[in-house]
């Protein structure tokens, strides 16, 4: 049987040469991120998300080459079509199965320091009605665990729940190292099979049947999502939850909506080839936050009173 894997993770002894550990796209650690190579192709990266975390049990994270290629097929050009050796180990995935409703439910819940820094901060900072901001809370079923962190609940159209993405804030505001999935302790706890499989959605998405006729704003970050929800209630605001989490397949739920998507700053590009697949989609790339430095996004400008007039 021919292993001879074209796409393989970064090693000294795939290219040769020390192996480069960079920041995970998920999880935000420094120098535990292995990215995938091209071995037909002098071994050149892939993508900068398409890899693997060193921490496997509180983050999770692994973009394949072959997940990569299929959310992104305008990229199929880089693959010649002549190769006979495999391009990735093959890997059946367990079909989808979705979380009970009752962990959305039961965990749906103030104690967080997000909770607080959004119902404090935010509302003194854009002068938000405290019931808006209950609102917004309460329609994306925004949830805590114990130790008061925020769980941002992926749930689709259909009210099926993909998952739960975990993440701690400062009390500022700003995101601290922890981030982590629901599944990832209830697979140690017995609560859910050992081969259950992560399939993420738009976070948000289960809004759509509520708003139909809402003006979709899709931006990356689900705290940016939440921040612009109460401040521009007047549009349905969606996240990506990641750089990596636009692609044509995660986009369909938008099929005959008319959508803005929010790249921030050095995302516009990318964002602009990966909607070039997505089709039935009345859309529009918004650019001004390409004038900004990188990494900027709405929720980073609105705080910063320097919000552009015309964003929706």
């Amino acid at each position: 049987m021919n292993t001879d894997y074209r796409y393989k993770l970064e090693t000294p002894k795939v290219t040769g040469h020390r192996q480069m550990k960079y920041t995970c796209p998920h999880c935000g650690r420094k120098k535990c991120f292995v990215r995938y190579v091209d071995t037909h192709h002098d071994c050149r990266y892939i993508a900068d998300d398409v890899g693997k975390c060193d921490h496997q049990h509180s983050c999770g994270y692994h973009y394949k080459p072959s997940e990569y290629y299929k959310d992104n097929q305008w990229d199929a050009e880089r693959d010649d079509g002549n190769d006979t050796t495999k391009h990735c180990t093959p890997v059946i995935l367990p079909p989808f199965q979705a979380m009970p409703m009752e962990y959305v439910v039961r965990s749906h819940s103030k104690q967080s320091t997000f909770w607080q820094w959004l119902s404090t901060d935010v509302v003194k900072k854009l002068n938000i009605p405290t019931e808006q901001i209950q609102r917004v809370y309460d329609d994306y079923l925004v949830g805590a665990t114990k130790k008061g962190n925020v769980i941002f609940w992926q749930i689709d159209q259909r009210q099926q729940v993909h998952g739960g993405h975990i993440m701690q804030y400062r009390a500022d505001g700003h995101r601290e190292g922890f981030q982590g999935w629901t599944h990832i302790p209830l697979i140690r706890r017995g609560l859910l099979p050992l081969d259950w499989q992560l399939y993420q959605c738009l976070y948000g998405e289960h809004l759509l049947c509520k708003y139909p006729d809402a003006h979709v704003c899709l931006v990356e970050s689900e705290k940016t999502a939440l921040v612009m929800a109460a401040y521009m209630p007047q549009h349905l605001w969606l996240a990506t939850a990641g750089s990596g989490g636009l692609s044509a397949e995660r986009v369909k739920c938008l099929a005959g909506r008319n959508v803005t998507l929010f790249p921030d700053s050095g995302c516009y590009e990318k964002w602009c080839r990966q909607m070039e697949q997505a089709s039935d989609i009345d859309y529009s790339i918004d650019k001004q936050l390409e004038s900004y430095p990188p990494n900027t996004d709405l929720c980073d400008i609105l705080l910063n009173s320097s919000c552009p007039q015309n964003m929706a």
